[in-house]
């Protein structure tokens, strides 16, 4: 017999799929917290594919997989769809939607801007400082 490691949360009907085909499974089932941090792990695995994505229809096959870990994510963690996409609206109505022209590669912020430092560096994003 042959091992692989996958040590990831996968979607509901391939264990009965994967044990037809002759696969032996060694799975657990997870605590709820345990759940909730494995679902944010595959949000990550799922946004690196949709980063991958090569075609139109992959992208949205990838995206999909996103929505389907949202969802998951929210109901395990006791969120209504409509409370986040109530947040999203807010969010836009404050800071707007993205765009092709809004990319920034850099910002310059005088030495005394205290206020906009202070956020750059208490933000938990990779803003990097680089001297001039």
């Amino acid at each position: 017999m042959r091992r692989y490691q996958f040590d990831k949360l996968i979607r509901s009907k391939l264990p009965a799929r994967m044990i037809n085909e002759g696969v032996i499974i060694n799975s657990t089932e997870l605590s709820e917290a345990d759940y909730v941090m494995q679902l944010k792990n595959k949000i990550v695995e799922e946004s690196e594919e949709v980063l991958l994505a090569s075609s139109r229809e992959n992208l949205k096959t990838e995206l999909a997989d996103v929505l389907e870990v949202i969802q998951a994510l929210a109901e395990a963690s006791g969120i209504d769809m409509q409370e986040i996409e109530e947040a999203r609206l807010e969010k836009r109505a404050v800071n707007g939607h993205f765009q092709a022209d809004n990319y920034i590669h850099y910002i310059e912020v005088a030495k005394d801007n205290h206020k906009v430092i202070e956020y750059l560096n208490d933000k938990d994003r990779p803003y990097k400082f680089t001297e001039n």
